[in-house]
């Protein structure tokens, strides 16, 4: 990503789930404050993105995608909405069983702290990105009320997680909190994500989660989505401890609870 632009990946997800929740087939996997908030940064990103969202709800341009999809990377547009509603879920059922604070990790334009801190009126969401796409993120949340979600601009690729700048912003290592590394973690060396785990450990109460996707390594070595399809891993740890460091085969080695989940076979080709 570019230092003074928003993440490219993070505007494509953002269409994508605009375009999911205007498709009949996948409308339910997206919910329509999901989908507003996406449209809303598309909006006021820059002139290439409005004329991109006009497009993107466009009927024509449906089978356009999907064509285009079958022949890159086949199911990942499935792929990004089950992911989501797969750690809504999670995020849901944790809330409602005593945590506290939930921290997403290069959260992007997801609409997940916009939608869960209307639905759980004591918990508290932070949100952690490299600061050219926060700012974006930011003035599309503006219109709405957002009074319980903290930005903290931070390249964890560079500078790993501040521990001060999130417990200066009123975060507490003595509550429960819920982690979320969604698609970040395959764009990070394996000491970077080793030292981010150790962090977060230090951070995390008694009781606390992680979740996290991951991509396996490929024949080759390469970390990639498979051929024949998008829907790649995704585990969640839960912790009767503290978090410690978990990642792909060193997250099996981890002292907590670790469930490792396929999308494609939780919800079926069919979904």
């Amino acid at each position: 990503m570019q230092h003074e632009r928003a993440s490219r990946t993070a505007l494509l997800i953002a269409a994508s789930l605009v375009l999911l929740h205007h498709d009949a087939k996948y409308s339910r996997f997206v919910s329509k404050a999901s989908a507003d908030l996406c449209a809303r940064v598309l909006e006021k990103h820059s002139a290439k993105t409005r004329l991109f969202l006009k497009i993107v709800r466009q009927i024509w341009f449906r089978p356009i995608a999907k064509f285009v999809e079958r022949i890159t990377i086949p199911g990942i547009l499935l792929h990004y909405a089950l992911r989501k509603k797969y750690i809504r879920r999670l995020v849901r059922s944790a809330l409602a069983n005593g945590v506290a604070q939930v921290v997403i990790l290069g959260a992007g334009f997801d609409p997940l702290s916009s939608e869960l801190q209307r639905e759980f009126p004591t918990a508290l969401f932070w949100e952690i990105d490299h600061p050219a796409t926060q700012r974006h993120k930011v003035r599309a949340c503006s219109e709405i009320g957002i009074e319980r979600v903290h930005f903290v601009a931070v390249d964890l690729s560079a500078a790993g997680l501040d521990r001060e700048a999130l417990n200066s912003d009123g975060f507490d290592p003595a509550k429960r909190t819920f982690w979320i590394a969604e698609g970040l973690l395959m764009y990070f060396p394996a000491d970077i994500v080793s030292s981010l785990m150790k962090t977060l450990s230090t951070l995390s109460a008694p009781g606390s989660e992680f979740a996290f996707t991951f991509m396996e390594k490929q024949g080759d070595g390469q970390l990639r989505f498979d051929s024949q399809t998008a829907m790649a891993n995704f585990a969640s740890i839960r912790k009767p401890n503290l978090l410690t460091r978990g990642y792909a085969d060193a997250a099996s080695r981890s002292s907590g609870e670790l469930r490792e989940v396929n999308l494609l076979s939780l919800y079926g080709r069919g979904a």
